[in-house]
């Protein structure tokens, strides 16, 4: 039976992109999550975690889902 690797990427980019309504974390077409926060938050510690924390929720939750479906759906292994 083979392991299981998890892996998992984090980016902080400058964006033109305005920023996000309401907190909603937005899934982007190549399957990320994003959330735009303003300009201020450069270097506030608290704010950068708590929004991170806020991202990596739904893409835990989905990246979970996603890996659970495609394991049921594999044929049991003979012990």
């Amino acid at each position: 039976m083979s392991n299981i690797k998890v892996k998992i990427d984090v980016e902080f980019s400058e964006t033109e992109d305005p920023v996000t309504e309401n907190d909603c974390v937005e899934r982007i077409g190549d399957g990320s999550f994003k959330l735009v926060i303003g300009h201020e938050y450069e270097f506030d510690i608290d704010r950068l975690e708590s929004t991170l924390l806020h991202v990596n929720y739904p893409a835990l939750r989905t990246a979970i889902s996603e890996y659970l479906e495609r394991a049921s759906k594999k044929k049991p292994a003979n012990n």
